[in-house]
This record gives C-alpha cells, structure tokens and sequence, in this order.
C-alpha cells in the first residue's frame, strides 16, 4: 500500500513538473516569437527610414525644418549647459510650441550627431514605434481572438499605410502626443465602465501630456470624451428599451458614467494648469478657428485631399472593416462602439470643422484606418471559408503593397484617386542654384543687413534659403542671412510696409512664388495677398522700388523661377512709404488679420510683429520704443492706420524708462492718401515721472497720423532713451 501512494504521488509530481515545462516552453515560445517580430519591424523602421532620408537632396522649410531646428537646438543647450537647457524647456510651456516634446529626443541625439537622419530615427524609434505597438493592443481589444496573432498582424498592416511613415519622414514629430491618446484609449478599453478607480486620473493625465506634447491633441480629448460619453448614452437608452428589472438602475449607471468622465476632464484640465498655465489660459481665450482661418480648406478640397492621403482603396476596406465586423459580431461591441465613435468624431472634426490640410494632421485619422484594415482582415479570415477567403485577402494585401509602394517610392506614379498619393524622398533639381543664390546673398550682406524675399511657396520663400544657409554653414556662421520671411499669411499677418522700410536688399522671384492648393504644405486660396503686393512693388514699378536698384545677377530656379536682386540706394522718405501703404490698403482689400492700428515704421525685422505696439484694449493702445537689434537706434515712428477725423487729438500717458536721459520731443503728423502733410504738432517732454500726452491736429480729408519720439537736442536718440506710451488713444477734439 506505501508503495502504490508513494507512485501516485510521484506521478501526481511529475504531471505538474511536466505541465510547468509545457507552461515554460509555450512563455518562452511566446517571448520569442514577440522578440522576432519586434526586432523585425525595428530593422523595417530603420531601414526604411534610412534609404529614404538618404535619398533626399533638398534644403528643408516651415514645418518640416522647425522641429528638427528645435529639437537639435536643444539638444546642444543641453550639451553645454543642462540647467540652462531645462530653463528653456520650462520656458516654453507658455508658449503654442514648447520644447516638451523634444525632450526624449535628445540623448539620441547626443549619442549619434545631429544629422537629419539621426533626428528622424529618434522620432521612428521613440515614438512611432512605441504608437504602432499601442495601436496593436487596441486591436487586439477590438478582436476577440488569437491577441499574439492580431496584434502583430495589426503592428505589420501599420508598415503597409504610408501615412503611417511621411508625417515623420517630412520631420513631424507629433505622434509623440498619439502614443498618449493611443494609451488614454488602449486603458478605457481595458475597462470600459471604470470600474478601477485608478484608470480614470491615468486617463486624464495621458490626455492632458498629449495636449502638452502638441496643442491639436486637445480635438483628440475631445472626441475621447465625447465618445465615451456617447457610449454612455446609448448605453442607457438601450437599458431603458429592454426594461430589465433584473440590470441595476440605468439612471444610476448613466449619472455614474458622467461622473467618471467629468474627473477625467477634471484631471486633465488641472494637470494643465498645474504644468503650463498661461498657456492653458491662453489657448482657453485665443480664437483658433479665426487664427487659422487661412489654414482651413473648403469641404470638397479637405475631402479630395484626404483621399489622396490614403487611397480611395483603403477607406473602402476600412468602411468594409467596421461594417462587417459588427455585423458578424467579429468584433467586440463595446470596444467598437467607442471606437467607431471617437473615430467618426475625429473624422468629424477634421474633415467637416477644422480642415486642416497638412501632412502631421493626418496622424488623428491614420489610427482609425489601420483599426479598419485589421478588423477587414480579421472579419474576413473568421467568416470566410476556402477559395473565396484566401481570394479576397491576397486582392486586399497586393493593393496594400502596391499603395504603400506607390506612397514612398521615389518615383512618381498617377493611378488617380484609388491609389495613395506620391510622397516620395524630396529632391531639388535646383539644388546647385540654390546654393549660388545663398553664398551670393551671404557676399552681398555680410553684416547681416535684411534682405526681403519676395516670395512664399513650398519651393522659394526666405526660411528655404535661411535653412540653405545653415546646412552650408558652420553653425558659428549660419544665422548671418538675415532673410525677411514675413509676413506671409493673409488672415494672420499684417502689411508689409515695415519691413520693406527696413529692407536694403530684395530678392524677387518671377514668377511670383505663392502656396498652391496642390502643395504639401497648403493654404487655402487668395491668402496670400500680403507676400504678392510686395511683387507688384517691384515687378511693377511702384514708386517705393526707385529706392532700389536691380542688380545684374540672375538665379534659375526649378520650374522657371528666375530670382532677381535689388539693392537699395536711398532711405524711403516719409510721403512715399504713406503713398505705398495706401496702395497696399487698395489692393490689399481686408485689412491683415494681426493688423492692429498702430505700425510702427521701423519696426525691428528681428523681433515678431507688432513688438513695440500692443493692443490694452478694444481703443486703448501701448507703444515702447526699444532699441533695435544691433544699433543705438530706437523704434520711433508710428503710424494709425484707424478711423480719422478733421479734428484729431491723441492723448495717453508718457514715462521714460531711463531717467538719464535729458529729454525726448514727440511729433504729431497728419496726412493724406496722397502723402502730402496737412498739420502737425509737437511737445516736449523733460524726464518727468509721468506725463500727460495731448496733442491735436487737423485738416480736410486726412487718413493717416505719425507719430514721431525724436531727440529734444536735435541728435538722434539712442538706446539711452527707451519711452513708454500707455493708454494711447485717437480721438476728436471738441470744437
């Protein structure tokens, strides 16, 4: 009897033994094949990205040299001073693009260069990688089979849409902000009624990194809430409807559900103002949707253009995707329903809202497409038997292959709309030109004067040849081209009067270079007035451009561009800069969206636009005169632009900054759209406290006034005497 115990329990022992073996053997297995597709689609990732940016021969602009710029720069901050560094980073949270997300960028980039190459494998592996993964576990949420096998699949079918890759190709790194979006939902998922108190903060401050990763993400909080609480809503109707008694109260659960969602938005506000304040303030004040008018497409171009972005071919299978998916019942429904939610709503908000044509916004609707794909695939594979199954999917994976190919190739290749667009490596045919156009223009201003290009397409504007210069340059030497890039943009910009003031040399390019509706980086139509008045000046010879004299150098650009030099030869006197602004104002017809009343008139090219001039109130205007860069010189002519009557009178409150100085004089000018004087005034003002400003002029059909802080001693003032104007205000004088 012992011993027939003794073998039960040897055997009992060695049956456990043998299943913890098979237990072992099948998680190493596991792990395994885990670790073989990781390392496979890392080789994918950095083989791709390597050929392609090595197949590159261009000089990068806009958005697509901005973050690299940024993030390099920070990277070398934090090379010769850390805790300077850090003070910029935090620095920047006031601001609409901080240096947060350029954060963990940076020690890839100290431990392999700053090339351009080094800075797209940074943003590849840290977060595009790390996105792909994410959105592998929420499909694997959505299908309800084999997780290792969907979620690799999904990982792999991400490989196969190319936008997917130009976003970060063209130097976008904002799907940093999409791998905490993709971790917001991914943890939702997990637990769709909250029942885990700890999910909802981790939720909120997920999509609260998001926003402070890239301020757009905060349309992706949006339709995550939004979402959910759809979910939530019908959730309770669809409670109400069955009218089971034996289901807990659907009041209850739909006042819960509100509840749980209001603290995410709770956390995710308060994580906010906790981190960056004045921006989050700021952003809760400013009108985006006026700010970015010009950014804004028409409906049927934003629709046409979001075709091209993907394929007509794959929105059709991700619309098969869904639909089949839910219903054969192949997805899991409530999964799906937040999903298919915070998808239409995003579609929503991009598509019919904003209509933002850019390449990195393209980044909020690429998850939705590859979740179709995969449930397209899966829904197929589980519901398909024999021929017709395997017929389907390989049609389906040959035109993924051949729209990926037709994507990145760097060939170009029309197979209209059912195709993806070509968004293959960038190539300048010019680029030789280019780089005579730069070294030219670094000979002909070596002392950084300003130089205004007067031109503003994704082939020829001043940051192209700005960026030109850095790649050519030792860095010590780079920010030498002083490049007048602004202003470009209609509805956000200003006139360019006081810049051309400023300008001693002008580069024109005919003919005249504007962003087309075609165009990567796109506007949309007729908002670019202020860049093409500038053209006009010269290639019709307005009478400002007799202030300049052509030079006989000549640069041909690709696709016929020719680029001419102008040199100026005298200052602009007063009565030609008014004629040329009320030219400007007569073919510019609305006013520039930052136009403000006030222009200063030697506005400093260095500093951003209205920097002496801002705005206290709807009336109310404050005015400093800083010296600008690199001169003793002080920003001292203003000019209102605003509503005039024969009897005007300006008031506000003066004070100098620097009681050293001995005096200042203020100069009161009135004149007509013909740029003759009517009347003016002056007063003198001898270093008091504070002031009373008072002065008043008049004169039949006036439009503009000047005003003028000069030297008290008749020598021209330098930076000893910074004047501060508050309250200023144009009026009528009684009679």
């Amino acid at each position: 009897m012992p011993k027939d115990r003794n073998k039960e329990e040897v055997e009992e022992l060695f049956g456990v033994v043998t299943v913890m073996g098979l237990f072992d053997l099948k998680l190493s297995r596991k792990f395994l094949i885990d670790g073989l597709f990781l390392f496979l689609v890392v080789l994918l990732t950095i083989g791709v990205t390597s050929i392609y940016v090595s197949s590159e021969r261009t000089f990068y602009w806009w958005d697509y040299a901005g973050y690299n710029t940024a993030t390099v720069n920070t990277a070398n901050l934090f090379r010769d001073s850390p805790q300077k560094a850090l003070a910029g980073v935090i620095e920047s949270l006031a601001k609409e693009k901080n240096l947060l997300i350029s954060l963990p960028l940076v020690p890839f980039i100290l431990l392999f260069g700053d090339s351009r190459l080094s800075y797209i494998l940074s943003i590849s592996l840290i977060y595009v990688l790390p996105f792909r993964l994410l959105l592998g576990g929420i499909s694997a949420r959505l299908i309800p089979v084999y997780p290792q096998r969907v979620f690799w699949s999904t990982v792999l079918l991400s490989l196969l849409i190319p936008m997917s890759w130009i976003p970060t190709l063209r130097g976008y790194l904002d799907t940093g902000g999409c791998v905490f979006v993709g971790l917001a939902i991914w943890v939702y998922l997990q637990d769709v009624k909250l029942k885990s108190w700890w999910k909802i903060p981790l939720i909120g401050v997920c999509l609260a990194v998001a926003i402070l990763l890239r301020r757009h993400f905060a349309y992706s909080a949006i339709a995550f809430l939004g979402a959910a609480s759809l979910q939530a809503l019908i959730e309770f109707i669809v409670q109400i409807y069955r009218r089971d008694s034996a289901l807990p109260s659907p009041y209850r659960d739909l006042v819960e559900s509100g509840i749980k969602l209001g603290l995410i938005a709770a956390t995710t506000f308060s994580v906010l103002m906790l981190v960056a304040g004045d921006f989050t303030r700021s952003a809760l004040t400013v009108n985006y949707r006026n700010l970015y008018v010009a950014w804004s497409l028409p409906v049927d171009d934003i629709l046409i253009r979001y075709a091209s972005f993907y394929g007509l071919g794959t929105w059709l299978l991700v619309l098969i995707g869904f639909s089949a998916g839910i219903v054969t019942r192949t997805l899991v429904p409530r999964a799906t329903i937040f999903v298919s939610l915070f998808g239409v709503l995003s579609l929503v908000e991009w598509l019919l809202v904003l209509r933002y044509g850019y390449l990195h916004y393209t980044i909020h609707v690429t998850p939705i497409a590859l979740l179709g794909l995969s449930a397209f695939f899966w829904t197929t594979w589980l519901t398909l038997k024999g021929k017709v199954r395997y017929l389907i999917l390989g049609a389906a994976g040959f035109y993924l292959i051949v729209n990926a190919a037709v994507g990145l190739i760097p060939v170009k290749v029309d197979l209209s709309r059912l195709f993806v667009s070509n968004f293959g490596p960038l190539v300048r045919s010019d680029y030789g030109e280019v780089v005579k156009l730069v070294e030219f223009l670094r000979k002909l201003a070596p002392d950084e004067e300003p130089i205004y290009i007067a031109g503003a397409s994704n082939s020829f504007n001043a940051n192209i040849l700005r960026q030109a210069n850095r790649q050519l340059n030792p860095p010590e030497g780079w920010w030498k081209l002083n490049t007048i890039g602004r202003p470009q943009i209609d509805s956000r910009d200003s006139y360019p009067l006081p810049e051309l003031l400023q300008a001693q040399y002008a580069a024109v390019a005919v003919p005249f270079q504007q962003v087309l509706p075609t165009d990567e980086q796109v506007l949309r139509s007729h908002e670019q007035d202020v860049v093409k008045v500038i053209y006009d000046v010269f290639t019709q010879n307005w009478e400002i451009s007799r202030d300049f004299q052509l030079l006989p150098q000549q640069f041909k650009l690709e696709n016929g561009v020719t680029v001419s030099i102008y040199r100026r030869i005298r200052p602009t006197d007063t009565g030609t800069a008014v004629r040329t602004l009320y030219a400007m104002q007569q073919q510019i017809v609305d006013r520039p969206g930052g136009q403000l009343d006030w222009i200063s008139l030697r506005q400093s090219i260095y500093t951003s636009a209205n920097y002496s001039v801002s705005r206290e109130s709807d009336n109310l205007y404050k005015i400093v005169t800083p010296p600008i860069k690199n001169s003793t010189k002080l920003d001292t002519s203003f000019l209102y632009l605003g509503a005039i009557s024969d009897r005007a009178q300006v008031t506000g409150q003066l004070a100098l900054l620097n009681q050293q100085c001995p005096g200042v004089a203020l100069r009161l000018t009135l004149w007509d759209k013909q740029g003759k004087l009517i009347d003016s005034a002056r007063m003198e003002y001898g270093g008091k406290s504070a002031i009373d400003l008072n002065l008043s002029v008049g004169g039949k059909n006036p439009i503009y006034l000047l005003l003028e802080v000069l030297s008290s001693d008749k020598q021209e003032l330098t930076n000893q005497c910074p004047l501060e104007i508050n309250n200023l205000s144009v009026g009528s004088k009684p009679k």
